[in-house]
């Protein structure tokens, strides 16, 4: 068994960029461990993620002072002796944390006085896509990590239960355009989550009928959240992990966002894209406008034979 710690910025597309490495660590051997600590700011709960791996974020002033690193790494102690270290920030901060949790091997960019902490200092992470460069730095470790791909295939046939994934803070942009798609999805069955902390801040919100709102622990998500047939949310983290399993994935977007390109997971995310409180068009890469409601429950009914032609 190896344990590994990835550190990895606040950003949603770095996020998701490390699930390759996850799985190719968790394939390695069926007892490996992984932990990632990220900047908090993020919305993320554990429930998404794979057997044997977790994630921790860590605040703004934790990460601006070697002290605070420390204290931070004190207070997480089950990950203490951690056997790998993968610095992909790899800034002074971030390379002290792999000292902090007493890491055996500690990996990052070389370059200034930060190369002291680690013992593998790469010159960089190699390769044109982005999850693919977060995967070249296993080279850097004895083991057998070729097989980082994560499934294309969709688990679920018959799309019913969608799960739709509110902000932890108040945000009314999102409860618009989530009253404005369950408008469009008369008969799928819409199950809103509301993490615990953020209850209160839901209770006066007018969201549209069709969905239920609902909190659980993440313990319990963790064993529930396969029953659900879909999700929407605009965390492209959230997005890619729900379809790494399987699962039907819309991101909600604005018109001008652009998705990343990967190389070892699927890319069939189904865009809703926005412009306001309007829904303009959904799809893929190519999508098409929305001319009446019906069409946007009929796409999402029949996604998995129509997803590569929208």
């Amino acid at each position: 068994m190896k344990k590994f710690l990835l550190r990895v910025t606040g950003d949603a597309t770095e996020f998701a960029s490390v699930l390759p490495v996850v799985q190719a660590i968790l394939n390695e051997n069926e007892d490996n461990q992984v932990a990632i600590v990220y900047n908090d700011g993020l919305e993320l709960e554990d429930f998404w993620l794979p057997s044997r791996c977790w994630a921790y974020p860590i605040s703004k002033k934790e990460t601006e002072s070697m002290f605070a690193a420390h204290k931070f790494a004190a207070n997480l102690h089950d990950i203490f002796n951690t056997d790998y270290y993968i610095d992909f920030i790899s800034d002074m901060y971030s390379a002290f944390l792999g000292l902090a949790f007493r890491a055996n091997i500690k990996i990052g960019l070389q370059g200034g006085p930060k190369s002291f902490f680690y013992q593998v200092s790469l010159p960089e992470f190699s390769g044109e896509f982005l999850d693919e460069k977060k995967v070249s730095s296993l080279n850097a470790i004895e083991g057998d990590f070729n097989n980082p791909a994560i499934d294309n295939s969709f688990t679920h046939q018959n799309i019913r239960n969608i799960f739709i994934s509110f902000p932890h803070k108040m945000d009314v942009a999102f409860i618009e355009k989530i009253n404005f798609i369950a408008e469009c999805l008369p008969t799928i069955k819409l199950h809103g989550y509301i993490s615990s902390q953020s209850v209160d801040i839901y209770d006066a919100v007018k969201v549209h009928g069709a969905i239920s709102l609902f909190s659980e622990s993440s313990n319990v998500l963790a064993r529930r959240i396969d029953e659900f047939d879909g999700v929407i949310t605009d965390n492209l983290a959230i997005a890619q992990m729900s379809r790494n399993r399987g699962q039907l994935a819309f991101l909600i977007c604005d018109e001008d966002d652009e998705l990343p390109q990967w190389k070892y997971m699927p890319e069939s995310i189904g865009r809703l894209n926005f412009s306001g409180s309007s829904l303009l068009s959904y799809g893929i890469s190519e999508t098409i406008s929305l001319k009446a409601f019906p069409d946007l429950e009929d796409y999402i009914l029949n996604y998995q034979s129509l997803r590569l032609v929208p």
